[in-house]
C-alpha cells in the first residue's frame, strides 16, 4: 500500500473530520493463493491491528469499504463481510453520519492476553554491547526523558540557561532571510566539516574573545559538547588506553570515555586546577579532559602555570588535550580568561564549544577547534556519528554572530546573570546560611555549598525529594574525591522571585523535618570547609566529627 488512506477532503466535509488521519491498514497482505478466504484474512489481520493497540488515537477512523477495496484490489462486499464481522465481536463501531470507527473500548479479553504478552517480551534482558554496561549511567524509563516536558519548575538544578531570555523573533528573522537567500540549497545534505560561514563567525569570535589562535579550516561543528567529548574520544583513544578526567567531574565526561572502553584515571583538583602528579610512561594518558577557564563543579580556574605545565606534559607523552569551555563567558570578576589553547604551540589542545549555555540547549550546536593534522580525522568520525548538524540552523547562527546579535547576547545575559548571581547569595545566606558555608568563585553560572554539619546531609537529601528543589549532591560529581558534604546549586535558570521560592521552600521542609525528630545537630562541632580556607583541594579524606 502506498502511504496513509485519507477520507474526503471536499469542502461538504467539516473541519474537524478533515483533521481526522483515518486509520491506513498499511500492513494487510492478502494472499489469494490461500486457502483462507479473502474476508477472513483482511479481518484477522486488522484485529491484530487493533489488540497491538499502537494506533494513534488521532488515527481511529476507519477507512469506508470503497476505499479500502480500491486499495486493496479487492471487492466491496469482501470488505464489507470482514467489517461485519469486526462490528459483530465489538472491534468497530458506526457512527452516524461519519462513517466507522475502532470501538471506544475493546475486547477485554483480547487485550488482556496483549498486555500479557507484551509484559512477558518486556521483561526480557537484551545482551547489549560492553560500552553500554561500562557507562555510570542507571537511569530508567521516564528518567531517561531529560528535559521533556513544559516550563520548568525551580529545581536550582545546574547547568540550566535562562532560555526564556533568547531572543526568539531576531533568530526567527534571521531564520526568514537565510532561508529566502539560499533556499533549496539549506534542505541538502552539508558539509560534515560545517557552514564555512558559520567556522568563519566561530574562528573570529574565539580570536578576538577567547584569545585563541585558530583559522576556519581547524574549527568541525558539532552538535554540542557531548559529540565534541566523544567525537575526540573515538578518533584518539583505543580500547584499554588510559583517558584522564578531572574527579570531581561532569558525568557525561566520564560516560564518554567509558563508552569507548578507555581507562579511566580520575586526576584530584586543587586551586590550581588539574592536578597532573607523577605518571609512569606506560599509564601515559592518550587524552586528557580539562574545564580550565571554570572547572565543574568546583569552580576553579586553571592557573597560568598549570596551563604551561599541562601542555609541556602532553607533548611529552604523545597526548591530546581536550579543552572543555562550556560556560567561560560568564565571569563576573573582570574580562574573561584566555583559553587555553591560545597557549598551545606544540598541537596538543582541541578546544570545544558549545551554543547550549550562551544560547539554548535544544539548538545542539558546538564546535571543535583542533590541530591541524586532526581536522580531517574528527570530520571523518562526525560524519560517521550522524553526518552533519542542520544547515538552516547553522546558517542562522552564522548571521546572529556576524551581525553582532551573539555579542550583545552575550553581554545582556552577563548582566542578567550578575544581577541573579548576587541575589541568590543574598537570599541563600537568609534562608540556608546557618546550614552552608557558600563558595563564591568569579564566574559561572553555579555554586558549591559546603554544609557545616555532616548529620543535616539525610535532611537535606529528604527536603529535595520532597520539594523538588533539586541541587546536586557534591558526591554525584566524584570517582574517587572524597570531599566534605556540599550541594551544587544553579541559578541562572530563574527569576529573582523563584530563586527566593526555591531556597525558602528548601529551608522550610528542612526545618520541618528537624522538628518531627529529623535531628537538629546541636551536640557536633561545626566545621567550615571551603576551597577559599583549604590549602588544598579535594581533601585527602572525608572528615569525621
Amino acid at each position: 500500500m502506498n502511504g496513509a488512506i485519507y477520507g474526503r477532503t471536499g469542502s461538504s466535509v467539516s473541519k474537524q473530520r478533515r483533521r481526522r488521519l483515518v486509520m491506513s491498514f498499511e500492513m494487510v497482505r492478502l494472499d489469494r493463493a490461500s486457502s483462507e478466504p479473502l474476508y477472513q484474512q483482511l479481518y484477522r489481520q486488522i484485529r491484530e491491528e487493533l489488540e497491538s493497540g499502537s494506533f494513534d488515537s488521532s488515527a481511529s477512523r476507519v477507512p469506508s469499504s470503497r476505499v479500502l477495496a480500491a486499495t486493496l484490489r479487492i471487492s466491496r462486499p469482501t470488505v464489507n463481510q470482514a467489517f461485519s464481522k469486526l462490528l459483530a465481536e465489538g472491534y468497530l463501531q458506526t457512527r452516524k453520519r461519519s462513517g466507522i470507527f475502532v470501538a471506544d473500548h475493546l475486547p477485554a479479553t483480547f487485550l488482556k492476553a496483549a498486555r500479557l504478552a507484551t509484559t512477558a517480551h518486556a521483561g526480557h534482558s537484551p545482551l547489549v554491547a560492553r560500552r553500554v554496561t561500562r557507562m555510570t549511567d542507571f537511569r530508567r524509563g521516564r528518567q531517561l526523558d531529560v528535559g521533556v516536558g513544559g516550563p520548568p519548575s525551580v529545581t536550582l538544578i545546574a547547568g540550566l540557561p535562562a532560555v526564556d531570555e533568547f531572543p526568539i523573533a531576531v533568530w526567527e528573522r534571521l531564520r526568514e532571510h537565510v532561508l529566502a537567500k539560499k533556499g533549496a540549497h539549506l534542505l541538502r545534505y552539508a558539509s560534515s566539516r560545517g557552514d564555512i560561514e558559520l567556522r568563519k563567525a566561530i574562528a573570529a569570535y574565539l580570536c578576538d574573545f577567547r584569545g585563541a589562535n585558530c583559522h576556519p579550516d581547524q574549527v568541525v561543528v558539532v552538535g554540542g559538547m557531548q559529540q565534541a567529548m566523544l567525537a575526540c574520544a573515538l578518533a584518539l583513544i583505543n580500547q584499554g588506553e588510559v583517558g584522564w578526567i578531572e574527579d570531581p567531574v561532569f558525568l557525561q565526561a566520564r560516560n564518554v570515555l567509558a563508552f569507548v572502553g578507555a581507562r579511566i584515571v580520575p586526576r584530584p583538583v586543587d586551586r590550581e586546577g588539574l592536578v597532573i602528579g607523577k605518571c609512569s610512561r606506560q599509564n601515559s594518558p592518550r587524552l586528557i579532559l580539562v574545564t580550565p577557564s571554570h572547572q565543574f563543579p568546583l569552580g576553579v580556574t586553571m592557573s597560568l602555570k598549570r596551563r604551561k605545565a599541562l601542555i609541556e606534559f602532553a607533548e611529552s607523552r604523545d597526548g591530546y588535550i581536550l579543552e572543555d569551555d562550556y560556560d567561560s563567558e560568564f565571569r563576573f570578576d573582570g574580562p574573561p580568561l584566555p583559553c587555553l589553547q591560545g597557549l598551545d604551540n606544540a598541537g596538543r589542545v582541541i578546544y570545544a564549544g558549545t551554543m547550549s549555555k550562551i544560547l539554548y540547549p535544544s539548538l545542539r550546536l558546538g564546535f571543535l577547534v583542533a590541530p591541524p593534522q586532526l581536522v580531517d580525522t574528527l570530520v571523518k568520525v562526525r560524519a560517521v556519528m550522524d553526518q552533519h548538524s542542520p544547515a538552516i540552523d547553522q546558517a542562522t547562527l552564522a548571521r546572529f554572530i556576524t551581525e553582532g546579535f551573539f555579542l550583545s547576547h552575550v553581554k545582556r545575559m552577563r548582566e542578567l546573570y550578575a544581577q541573579r548571581r548576587v541575589f541568590f547569595i543574598k537570599q541563600f545566606q537568609k534562608w540556608l546560611g546557618d546550614y552552608f558555608d557558600l563558595d563564591v568563585t568569579p564566574a559561572g553560572l553555579h555554586f558549591i555549598a559546603w554544609l557545616r554539619r555532616r548529620e543535616d546531609l539525610p535532611l537535606f537529601m529528604r527536603a529535595r525529594e520532597q520539594t523538588g528543589v533539586w541541587p546536586r549532591p557534591l558526591s554525584f560529581f566524584c570517582i574517587k574525591a572524597q570531599l566534605d558534604p556540599a550541594f551544587v546549586f544553579g541559578f541562572a535558570a530563574w527569576s529573582q522571585a523563584q530563586i527566593e521560592q526555591g531556597l525558602a521552600k528548601l529551608a522550610s521542609a528542612v526545618k520541618q523535618l528537624k522538628q518531627r525528630g529529623g535531628g537538629n545537630g546541636s551536640s557536633f562541632q561545626i566545621h567550615h570547609f571551603s576551597p577559599a580556607t583549604s590549602s588544598y583541594w579535594p581533601s585527602p579524606a572525608v572528615r569525621s566529627n
